[in-house]
């Protein structure tokens, strides 16, 4: 598809569906409000007299009236509050498909989560709807609900609690966050769609008729139409997390989205009861506003979303006494990265349009860069000959990672323990850099303008440092962090180079993300160059 296309479908699919949202949220809105709003008139005439309410608005005076089917007349014309519900999920599906399954899986997988198929994340998605909605509507259909609806509460809970750690733990942040989104979404949708218009049609026809009404239906429709509205909150949240990958990139996506979806519905119950129950009701607004207060103290601290264009100091870490900075003398070991077979090509990218401009027809992943047989960004270092030493010459010049095109330049990076690192985001679109450490302090940072300009240390030894784009989950870059300055990264041309090796016997090691680890001894001596090579297979 036309990329231009593409972008245009995407901005008319979520103008549509922020629009109609509006329309099926604020009409729930206000009808929760005129329900908890309406006072029983001791003068009215219409028979099924429920209550009735004055307002002002426009320049004019309203009077509302609710009366109870069944003693009432059905009306002549009568309108139904349907299609703002299924608008809003049918531009909801159009834009979740569009976005996470018609460009494969660029959008909806990210590698550092699980490494399920594009069809597995599929079936997900399908049974995070559908499946979902099953096990929702035979639950409150059942007669353990209408006995007990606590218990009902209770297994929509655990539900939703399951299902999020789920999807957080299998697919991609964003898509974890949009598909916890369109479930719920699913269920407000089918409610009005499967139980609240069929019931209430139900009770229509029999007041045309003349029959009594069973007085299930307005309690079950009634009841349906409340869970929408406490789903509202935490779906409105969902929509606009897309642009916060602070909250969807964090390592604790999944609690930060229970813990606040609990703090929207705990607020919208304020709003449900405060003219009926004021305690209750602040009860519950000073329990939402505390569980959002305690994920922003959580989340702010600890090195989780530092401020951009920070730089963090670190000491030298290393073992024992012996050759300390600066490194001279010894051999020098160069060599090439061979590659053999067919050449595996990267995954098929739908990129944003400002990071197409540069890519001459498709574009794909950078995992795997071969060029003439030699393989590129191979990390080379010594695993083992040095034990006992400590290096303590940090270099000042920084490394830079570049966020260009929607892809990390380099993809694969070695720097020293304390060594600066800046990351670049050359891009004129939104990315976020997160860091996925064992050793070393975690990190979550926006970078949503262009040029902006990141700089982190990493204290610790640790192979290896990987890099997210949250946004944008193909992009990936690994980091490499060692205590000794004798590593290298085979360049475009596969060639490498360490430098001042001392004589002695060492085991070189060759690692390749995709491909794996090889290794080899070698015995190196005082001014004599040695040439190693490696070859890798598909």
């Amino acid at each position: 598809m036309n990329q231009d296309i593409f972008e245009w479908l995407l901005l008319l699919g979520r103008w549509l569906h922020i629009t109609v949202a509006i329309a099926w949220i604020g009409t729930s809105f206000f009808f929760m409000w005129l329900d908890r709003t309406f006072e029983f008139n001791q003068d009215a005439k219409n028979a099924g007299h429920i209550g009735d309410l004055w307002m002002v608005h426009g320049g004019g005076f309203y009077l509302v009236e609710k009366l109870q089917m069944g003693p009432v007349k059905v009306p002549e014309h009568l309108h139904w509050f349907k299609w703002e519900s299924y608008w809003t999920w049918m531009s909801g599906a159009f834009l979740l498909i569009l976005i996470f399954y018609a460009g494969g899986s660029a959008f909806l997988l990210d590698s550092s989560v699980s490494n399920i198929t594009f069809w597995q994340a599929a079936l997900i998605g399908v049974f995070t709807l559908a499946g979902s909605w099953l096990f929702y509507d035979f639950l409150w259909d059942s007669s353990l609900t209408k006995k007990n609806p606590l218990a009902g509460h209770v297994f929509t809970l655990l539900w939703f609690a399951g299902i999020t750690y789920f999807l957080c733990h299998t697919l991609s942040g964003r898509a974890a966050y949009m598909h916890v989104g369109a479930m719920l979404g699913t269920w407000m949708t089918a409610n009005v769609f499967m139980r609240i218009i069929p019931r209430q049609v139900k009770m229509v026809e029999a007041a045309k008729k003349g029959e009594t009404i069973n007085q299930d239906w307005p309690k079950n429709a009634k009841n349906r139409s409340t869970h929408n509205t406490y789903f509202t909150l935490p779906v409105i949240f969902i929509m606009i997390s897309n642009h916060f990958p602070s909250t969807y990139g964090s390592s604790w996506n999944w609690l930060i989205l229970l813990v606040l979806s609990a703090a929207g519905a705990a607020i919208r119950e304020y709003f449900v009861v405060r003219i009926a129950k004021p305690p209750r009701a602040k009860t519950f607004l000073a329990v939402g506003l505390g569980l959002i207060l305690a994920t922003v103290l959580a989340t702010s601290f600890g090195g989780t979303n530092q401020p951009t264009n920070q730089t963090e100091t670190a000491t030298p870490n290393g073992n024992g006494n012996g050759q300390t900075a600066p490194i001279t003398g010894g051999s020098t070991v160069s060599g090439t990265i061979h590659f053999e077979g067919p050449v595996p090509k990267g995954e098929k990218l739908t990129l944003p349009l400002p990071c197409t401009k540069f890519h001459k027809g498709e574009a794909y992943s950078n995992e795997i860069l071969v060029n003439g047989g030699k393989l590129q960004n191979v990390v080379l270092r010594i695993v083992r000959g040095l034990e006992g030493h400590t290096y303590t010459d940090i270099p000042a010049e920084p490394v830079k990672i570049d966020q260009r095109d929607c892809l990390y330049e380099p993809r694969v990076s070695a720097v020293r323990v304390g060594q600066k690192v800046e990351f670049i985001n050359s891009d004129e679109v939104f990315h976020n850099v997160r860091s996925i450490t064992k050793n070393n302090e975690n990190f979550n940072i926006g970078m949503p303008n262009k040029d902006d300009v990141l700089v982190k240390t990493f204290d610790k030894p640790e192979f290896y440092v990987e890099t997210k784009c949250s946004v944008h989950p193909w992009m990936s870059a690994t980091i490499a962090v060692l205590d000794n300055p004798f590593f290298a990264v085979s360049s475009a041309n596969g060639t490498y180079q360490i430098q001042n090796l001392p004589a002695g016997h060492y085991t070189l090691e060759a690692w390749h993300e995709i491909f794996g680890t090889q290794a080899q001894e070698i015995d190196v001596k005082d001014g004599q160059p040695l040439s190693v090579d490696f070859t890798f297979h598909k």
